[in-house]
Protein backbone atom coordinates (compact mmCIF):
# COMPACT_ATOMS: atom_id res chain seq x y z
CA UNK A 1 0.00 0.00 0.00
CA UNK A 2 1.23 3.36 -0.80
CA UNK A 3 2.04 5.87 1.90
CA UNK A 4 -0.67 8.59 2.39
CA UNK A 5 0.67 11.96 0.31
CA UNK A 6 1.33 14.83 2.47
CA UNK A 7 0.07 18.05 1.99
CA UNK A 8 1.70 21.07 1.29
CA UNK A 9 -0.09 22.89 3.97
CA UNK A 10 1.22 20.29 6.26
CA UNK A 11 5.07 19.79 5.29
CA UNK A 12 4.93 23.71 5.49
CA UNK A 13 3.84 23.78 8.82
CA UNK A 14 6.38 20.71 9.94
CA UNK A 15 9.31 22.65 8.20
CA UNK A 16 8.32 25.61 10.32
CA UNK A 17 8.15 24.28 13.47
CA UNK A 18 11.56 22.20 13.32
CA UNK A 19 13.61 25.16 12.04
CA UNK A 20 11.99 27.40 15.12
CA UNK A 21 12.99 24.69 17.42
CA UNK A 22 16.53 24.60 15.95
CA UNK A 23 16.72 28.46 16.58
CA UNK A 24 15.80 28.10 19.80
CA UNK A 25 18.43 25.49 20.47
CA UNK A 26 20.80 28.10 19.56
CA UNK A 27 19.52 30.97 22.03
CA UNK A 28 18.89 28.30 25.06
CA UNK A 29 18.24 25.26 26.83
CA UNK A 30 16.35 22.32 25.43
CA UNK A 31 14.96 21.93 28.67
CA UNK A 32 13.71 25.99 29.28
CA UNK A 33 11.78 25.50 25.43
CA UNK A 34 7.95 25.62 26.06
CA UNK A 35 5.50 24.59 22.91
CA UNK A 36 4.47 28.55 23.15
CA UNK A 37 8.01 29.23 22.19
CA UNK A 38 8.53 27.24 19.58
CA UNK A 39 4.95 28.53 17.99
CA UNK A 40 5.46 31.89 18.61
CA UNK A 41 8.94 31.76 16.48
CA UNK A 42 6.89 29.59 13.75
CA UNK A 43 4.23 32.30 13.82
CA UNK A 44 1.69 29.05 13.48
CA UNK A 45 -1.05 28.30 16.12
CA UNK A 46 -0.80 26.04 18.78
CA UNK A 47 -3.27 23.74 17.60
CA UNK A 48 -1.20 23.50 14.27
CA UNK A 49 1.93 22.12 16.30
CA UNK A 50 -0.34 19.33 18.25
CA UNK A 51 -1.86 19.01 14.97
CA UNK A 52 1.78 17.27 14.06
CA UNK A 53 3.54 16.60 17.74
CA UNK A 54 2.51 15.46 20.72
CA UNK A 55 4.83 17.98 22.77
CA UNK A 56 8.49 19.13 22.54
CA UNK A 57 9.98 15.94 23.72
CA UNK A 58 8.00 14.53 20.92
CA UNK A 59 8.99 16.90 18.27
CA UNK A 60 12.68 16.08 19.27
CA UNK A 61 12.42 12.30 19.45
CA UNK A 62 11.34 12.57 15.75
CA UNK A 63 14.17 14.67 14.79
CA UNK A 64 16.51 11.75 16.20
CA UNK A 65 14.72 8.99 14.39
CA UNK A 66 15.01 10.75 11.22
CA UNK A 67 18.59 11.35 11.70
CA UNK A 68 19.36 7.90 13.22
CA UNK A 69 17.69 6.45 10.65
CA UNK A 70 19.32 8.34 7.72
Amino acid sequence: MAEKKEYRSAIRSRRLIRTALLELLQEKRFEKITVTDIVKRADINRSTFYAHYPDVMGLLDEIQEEIISF
